[in-house]
């Protein structure tokens, strides 16, 4: 079959004299099946990633287009009000912008739970939504290129094979987000779980781990905290590639033992990992295990942790407030290798899962007089 290719000629997409001319036609030609327009492969190829383009055929929304006008007419609510609750999902839009169709839906869930919750709460939680979504996806685009992006063992020899990498990667990304929502569902379940072992409704004020009441949005947890021992000195001999994976172990041990024991990471602070769990041993099975994981790595620096457990205030999928400052201080008092607990978390242990040993600590920044804790080992 003749292929006319004077278009791709004058885009300045194909030169048949130049080296490669019948890679660059046979993934020109692969595109245009599959639907690439002009104005795309010339967007593509002045980015430097024409075969990409194979990749974002698969994965493109084809949800109709509206203006933000009509998603507000449907919703029957202002503009202004719509622009709110996409910038706080991620969704950068104006008043003329031309937004999916079905972020109708976005705004119905929006307006339902501002009415029950108010709207700060909801905008707050949109942004917490909108934030999970967009690291997926930038997780997902990092996956590729680290694994057959440009640079790597497998991107492929011709600019074809590339693109049916990219295709082929699109096509499995496709399916993340129907898994997504399986686990998300899953995991609403686990949360309620975590939240009524936190929660109660209790008669009375209770008091927090300063002795002080404490307010009616905080509850009861475990959190702790493990970070790598001299790990600014550790990094600097090792290639960033070294130095991420194994962080990614690192960060996996804790993920795999907060799992098991019940709890959860909060977040990852470059060398250190933050978690929380509904009781004091689940807290002490994650940092124990963590620690012994950076010990058994070959690469990584040794770990060391601390543990506490009072009141604190849950916002956003994260932990704030008086006790959660007090751990992230006391985290590096230990020695390498070791995990501590306050002396609030110490009573709460179960005496025959754990050891104590009690050292008196130093004024620590901010915390006045002398704090007891104790090193924990299981029995």
């Amino acid at each position: 079959m003749t292929v006319n290719t004077s278009e791709w000629e004058a885009a300045g997409l194909y030169d048949r004299d130049a080296p490669g001319a019948a890679d660059r036609l046979a993934l020109l030609e692969y595109l245009s099946e599959r639907g690439a327009s002009l104005e795309q492969m010339v967007e593509a190829h002045r980015l430097g990633s024409l075969p990409g383009v194979a990749g974002e055929l698969v994965t493109r929304d084809d949800t109709p287009l509206v203006p933000v006008t009509e998603i507000a007419e449907r919703s029957g609510v202002t503009v202004p009000r719509v622009l709110r609750a996409l910038l706080a999902a991620g969704i950068p839009a104006a008043a003329d912008s031309e937004v999916a169709a079905d972020l109708v839906r976005l705004m119905a869930a929006f307006e339902q739970g501002s009415a029950l919750m108010g709207e700060e709460a909801v905008l707050a939680f949109t942004r917490v939504m909108g934030a999970a979504a967009i690291n997926i996806a930038e997780a997902a685009v990092a996956l590729f290129y680290a694994e057959l992006g440009p640079g790597t063992e497998r991107e492929g020899a011709t600019e074809l094979e590339r693109a049916k990498l990219a295709e082929a990667a699109g096509r499995a990304f496709t399916t993340v987000p129907g898994i997504v929502s399986r686990m998300v569902e899953d995991q609403f379940e686990r949360a309620q779980v975590r939240a009524l072992l936190q929660r109660g409704w209790q008669e009375g004020p209770a008091a927090a781990d300063d002795g002080s009441p404490h307010e009616a949005q905080d509850v009861a947890v475990a959190l702790g905290f493990v970070d790598l021992v001299g790990s600014t000195a550790w990094a600097q001999q090792l290639s960033l590639r070294e130095q991420s994976l194994a962080l990614a172990r690192f960060e996996s041990a804790a993920w795999t033992s907060a799992v098991i024991a019940g709890g959860r990471v909060v977040k990852t602070i470059g060398d250190e990992v933050f978690f929380a769990a509904p009781t004091p041993d689940a807290a002490c099975r994650i940092g124990v295990a963590v620690c012994r994981a950076a010990d058994d790595d070959s690469i990584l620096p040794p770990a060391r942790g601390i543990v506490g457990f009072g009141f604190a205030r849950p916002r956003e999928g994260d932990y704030y407030g008086p006790m959660v400052n007090r751990l992230s201080r006391m985290v590096k008092v230990g020695e390498p290798g070791q995990l501590v607990v306050t002396d609030d978390a110490a009573t709460q242990l179960s005496p025959d899962q754990w050891s104590l040993r009690a050292f008196e600590l130093d004024e620590l920044r901010s915390v006045h007089g002398q704090v007891t804790a104790f090193v924990v080992e299981p029995v």
